[in-house]
């Protein structure tokens, strides 16, 4: 589940480097790191890409994320005196998953969604590609999208990711956390199913439903008729609007298409040859 992985550092050089700011460890590497004053301070990796060849898959159990860690060590060892990887000050953790669910209209209908913990409300991507949550400083995101469009490859695939900066690390992973698939997983799903339920209209049971069969621009010139309503208020009516417009085919719960033991079968992109980092 662990994705774009990142380490604080000072660690001493096997060999002179010239120092500078981001740069990949070698030619098309996925492994990014800072030097300064000979010593290496900073480094960051796509763990699915180190260890498949490519970011379209997930880790997706214990042995595969202790595979990724281990190889990332073992490069970092290759250029520095690496400390253990229990010893390692993480700085982020991207946590994703694949789901074999049709995008563009989940991704739609979260758009109207509050993120419990982050005080701003949805962004939306250009061209409807996803929706993300942002907290104070970036410390806190959560983002959905569609993976195969991203990668230009056939069908659809929703993707849901998190990421988590400084503190929040330790808030939903503890100390150390970032080593155990079942930990890992229990943050996931935590931060997730905080997502309210989206309940899908069978019919126009209030006008809200039936806004919602209405064009976007009828939708919006309606909801800025009603701005004086109170905030929830308006957020509960928008909610609503933007199930109804969605057209789900079943309602969606976050807590019911996450397990409470083990993620769902994942769901893997393939890219072209070209597209893949060569291990």
């Amino acid at each position: 589940m662990l994705d774009t992985f990142a380490i604080r550092a000072n660690w001493s050089l096997h060999e002179p480097r010239t120092d500078g700011r981001r740069v990949r460890l070698s030619n098309g590497s996925p492994v990014w790191v800072i030097i300064k004053e000979a010593r290496l301070v900073w480094a960051e990796v796509s763990l699915p890409k180190l260890l498949h060849g490519h970011n379209g898959r997930v880790l997706e159990n214990q042995k595969q994320l202790d595979a990724a860690l281990a190889k990332f060590h073992e490069l970092l060892n290759g250029i520095a005196e690496a400390s253990e990887i229990a010893a390692w000050d993480v700085c982020r953790t991207d946590i994703a998953w694949n789901f074999n669910k049709v995008a563009p209209p989940l991704i739609f209908a979260h758009g109207a969604l509050r993120m419990p913990g982050i005080h701003c409300g949805a962004t939306s991507h250009a061209d409807g590609e996803g929706v993300s949550w942002i907290g104070a400083k970036s410390r806190f995101k959560v983002m959905l999208y569609d993976k195969a469009r991203q990668m230009h490859v056939p069908g659809s695939v929703l993707r849901a990711e998190i990421s988590l900066r400084g503190q929040r690390i330790t808030h939903f992973l503890g100390t150390g956390g970032f080593q155990n698939f079942s930990a890992i997983y229990r943050a996931f799903r935590t931060v997730m199913a905080l997502l309210p339920p989206i309940q899908t209209p069978t019919k126009a049971a209030n006008w809200q439903d039936a806004l919602g069969a209405e064009p976007p621009e009828v939708r919006q010139r309606v909801l800025a008729r009603l701005a004086h309503k109170p905030k929830g208020t308006l957020r509960r009516y928008r909610r609503r609007i933007e199930a109804a417009a969605a057209k789900l085919p079943e309602n969606f719960s976050w807590a019911d298409i996450l397990p409470a033991e083990n993620p769902p079968p994942p769901v893997n992109c393939e890219p072209s040859n070209r597209r893949r980092y060569k291990t």
